[in-house]
């Protein structure tokens, strides 16, 4: 990814939903195989989980990875290799893309290279793997097989400090992101784990954040934050400037379509309701872009469903836009 100099933002309408409860139940994260199959990591009724795979049709096509306590996240590497965080047994997991087992690592603890809730997860360009050890209140690196590189960050509300981090990203040139669960804010460190910078505070306007959990950055450097307490996907650009919230529009899926003509007691029910709210965002714990196609794919947690955005933004050069103001303008007649 190599950021533009300034983006022409045109839109970001939405797209697509895919799933239903019965097929994407309580998504969590998703991650995306070389074909377009999309490996949705969902949260069962209670405890447990498992990874459904769904296509761009919306087929409920299998389960896999099943056997989970409390599972987080889910990535995948340049190979296929799909990794899980497990907050319920503190591991991550290793999964191929037909479901077979690949291992798992990870020790209960506050020691270094022990886990304590972990969520977040991230791969950085060396290939190596960034945690958020959410109850260490730290973030660590480990290999894929899980061999402990370093760690940064302790508890606390200032600069540097977390309390509860969970969502973990990596942007072009190494810098890491880290969304700070309890401290409502997204903080900012360096490759070494050097405090960079913050953007957000707590609260529900426009810029604060409420329990923000997943972390993401799409193809133009922009970032976007789950923020789960305001059921909402928050939108910042590279520096942390604020530029725009989604809050859901989501349609019926073919699935729920599907599911919905075969049930006339339901089919009333919808009729006599209204439908605003239905189509909002409920509690949404992640947000994942998959490549540079531009469509932003939302994990709509308490709806179970994925919604899909498509951004539509012109990259412009540097003799096509004004330089950046230092101020506000001021305009006279």
């Amino acid at each position: 990814m190599t950021r533009p100099y300034a983006l022409l933002r045109a839109g970001f309408p939405f797209h697509q939903t895919i799933g239903m409860r019965r097929v994407t139940t309580y998504p969590m994260d998703v991650a995306f195989g070389d074909d377009g199959m999309l490996f949705v990591l969902n949260r069962n009724d209670g405890a447990g989980g498992e990874i459904r795979r769904t296509n761009w049709d919306d087929e409920d096509l299998d389960t896999i990875g099943k056997g989970f306590v409390w599972p987080v996240q889910i990535i995948r590497d340049a190979g296929e290799t799909f990794y899980v965080s497990d907050e319920g047994n503190h591991t991550i997991s290793k999964w191929d893309r037909d479901g077979a087992s690949k291992g798992s690592w990870g020790e209960h603890g506050d020691g270094d290279g022990q886990l304590n809730r972990p969520s977040g997860i991230a791969l950085d360009g060396d290939g190596n793997m960034l945690v958020a050890d959410t109850l260490n209140h730290r973030v660590q690196r480990f290999t894929t097989d899980g061999k402990f590189l370093g760690k940064f960050g302790s508890f606390g509300t200032g600069p540097g400090e977390l309390n509860m981090p969970w969502g973990v990203a990596v942007d072009e040139d190494g810098t890491v992101l880290v969304a700070d669960w309890r401290n409502d804010r997204v903080q900012r460190f360096s490759a070494n784990g050097e405090f960079i910078s913050q953007f957000g505070s707590s609260g529900s306007g426009d810029g604060q954040l409420n329990r923000p959990a997943g972390v993401s950055i799409d193809m133009h450097g922009d970032i976007f934050v789950a923020d789960r307490g305001n059921n909402r996907i928050a939108q910042f650009d590279h520096t942390g400037r604020y530029v725009d919230q989604f809050i859901g529009d989501a349609t019926l899926s073919k699935s729920g379509r599907i599911y919905i003509m075969s049930n006339p007691k339901v089919l009333r029910a919808r009729e006599m309701t209204t439908l605003e709210e239905s189509r909002r965002l409920r509690g949404p714990a992640a947000v994942r872009f998959n490549g540079d196609d531009g469509f932003m794919y939302i994990p709509d947690f308490g709806s179970h469903r994925i919604q899909v955005y498509r951004k539509e933004a012109q990259v412009l050069t540097e003799d096509e836009i004004w330089p950046e103001q230092k101020s506000p303008f001021l305009y006279t007649v």
